[in-house]
């Protein structure tokens, strides 16, 4: 773990509470977060880490209809209201949680979990690469913005909950390597959002030991609440996404922009 941050909160039981529930307010690193002050531009900041979906990516709901089609196809209800509660988590906890609560039995869970989880990235590939159309920047000034940033010596990264092939596709599609440092995905750690394990392997790859001076921005409640349970010096929703203002500040947002290169 960075260097900041104390080993008990790394402790089963320290994570315990946050395993596998829908968008409840988990903050067990909370007074440790509260200790740390925000910071006031993201140009003080070491590291903005931003979500794909909704944040850096327009891809006008698809991933969260066809994870929901896919559910239904298996046999489990899940509505668009359901589906919502659980807007930025890794897909196969959402799967998980619908086979569970849809009466599959513990033993078949998990291989129920990997037949919808493939045929969920089959599908979302299939829905946003067939046609050229469906994806696209969620503004056109946001290259530049990460560019800005990146030549102030701000660290810039995307993390997400897609599967990592479909990440590393919408990366080379939209040729973001050339404007960000590094990704990550939910994937490449042992729990995805809230826990903050996504922000704080970043923060080693990039060797950065001081989670105060990093700014988090996502248009979840599950990306705010990521980003402090990770203790980020500054967290900020978008509007741009899945969750209004009223959502994002209850959750805890520092701020709320419109889009992440309205950010100051």
């Amino acid at each position: 773990a960075p260097s900041s941050l104390p080993p008990s909160l790394y402790s089963p039981s320290a994570i315990a509470p946050l395993r596998a529930r829908p968008r409840a307010r988990h903050k067990p690193f909370a007074s440790f977060a509260r200790a740390f002050g925000s910071i006031a531009s993201v140009e003080d900041a070491d590291l903005l880490i931003c979500d794909m979906a909704g944040t850096t990516i327009e891809e006008g709901g698809l991933v969260y209809s066809t994870l929901r089609k896919v559910i239904n196809e298996d046999g489990m209800i899940c509505t668009e209201v359901d589906i919502h509660e659980w807007h930025g988590a890794k897909k196969e906890t959402v799967i998980e949680h619908f086979a569970r609560i849809n009466g599959t039995h513990k033993t078949e869970i998990p291989t129920r979990v990997a037949r919808v989880g493939d045929r969920f990235s089959v599908a979302l590939h299939e829905a946003y690469f067939k046609s050229q159309d469906k994806i696209r920047l969620i503004h056109p000034n946001i290259l530049l913005f990460f560019d800005r940033l990146r030549a102030k010596g701000v660290k810039v990264a995307l993390n997400t909950g897609y599967p990592p092939e479909i990440q590393e596709s919408l990366v080379e599609h939209l040729e973001l390597k050339q404007h960000i440092d590094t990704y990550i995905s939910a994937y490449d750690v042992p729990h995805g959002r809230p826990y903050p394990y996504m922000i704080h392997t970043v923060m080693q790859r990039l060797g950065l030991p001081d989670v105060r001076r990093v700014a988090k921005v996502g248009d979840t409640v599950r990306d705010i609440e990521e980003g402090k349970n990770a203790g980020c010096g500054l967290v900020v929703g978008v509007l741009s996404g899945a969750d209004d203002e009223v959502t994002l500040r209850a959750a805890g947002a520092d701020r709320i922009v419109g889009y992440v290169n309205e950010l100051k």
